[in-house]
């Protein structure tokens, strides 16, 4: 910081910008469509883009690699192998970019730590160029204004309890009630089969009943989401910050 506390918050606004364009950047390079099975090959699972299960699909001849009180550690097997898959894409895209080299120069520029002595900062290069956040429409108000709005979205005992490490999780049934699926915001937390239903089923069947436990799971995740803050609420939040770090003078008291 350099004691201009108009410049450093415009400073600190460009850094924040900064470190959202990476990060957007390196989500693009996740791989989207993955898939894993169970050491047996009983089970295949097809990741969607948020890391849930896009699609379970049993073998034909599951019944000959996997046994009917197995298909439940079968399914979280191929779904684990899957987010291995899809880590080590994301890691093989990764190496192709710079995006070490710019993760390197924002900490180098960062307004939030001290230079190093001797110029270090300025000897690791200016940072790149950033682009800027549409906010010709955005009228803020006054920031204290908005941060109390911010804090209301959250529960703040939630978040700083003990609770807070544990993910709601949505748990959702086929129609007979034999399968179940229970997910967590972008994760498969567990899969239950009734061995003595699965039995002697068809890998049609299976597939139907996890299509239907999946579909519900997925439903309930999206119920329960739309009850917390919404990501356009929070997009809106982040402008109106944004658009008073650019010029603070106008929204000081």
């Amino acid at each position: 910081m350099n004691g201009d506390p108009f410049a450093d918050l415009h400073q600190a606004r460009e850094h924040i910008l900064g470190i959202q364009r990476l990060m957007a950047d390196m989500r693009e390079q996740v791989p989207r469509e993955v898939t894993g099975s169970d050491p047996q090959g009983a089970v295949t699972v097809r990741l969607a883009g948020d890391g849930l299960p896009e699609r379970v699909a049993f073998a034909t001849d599951w019944q000959r690699r996997q046994a009917p009180d197995a298909l439940d550690a079968a399914v979280t097997a191929a779904y684990e192998s899957a987010l291995r898959e899809r880590l080590e894409g994301w890691s093989r895209s990764l190496e192709g970019t710079d995006w070490e080299r710019r993760a390197e120069r924002l900490d180098a520029a960062s307004p939030f730590t001290a230079a190093a002595p001797g110029g270090a900062a300025e000897s690791a290069g200016a940072p790149p160029e950033l682009p800027e956040l549409d906010l010709r429409h955005v009228l803020p108000r006054r920031l204290d204004e908005v941060a109390e709005e911010m804090l209301s979205l959250f529960d703040l005992d939630a978040i700083t309890g003990p609770a807070a490490a544990e993910p709601e999780t949505f748990t959702g049934r086929s129609a007979g009630g034999q399968v179940s699926v229970t997910v967590a915001q972008g994760s498969l937390v567990s899969c239950s089969v009734d061995p003595a239903w699965a039995d002697g089923r068809s890998a049609v069947r299976l597939n139907q009943a996890l299509a239907e436990a999946l579909a519900d799971a997925r439903d309930r995740l999206a119920a329960g989401a739309s009850r917390g803050p919404s990501a356009p609420q929070l997009d809106g939040l982040f402008k109106e910050a944004m658009a008073i770090l650019a010029d603070p003078a106008r929204f000081a008291d």
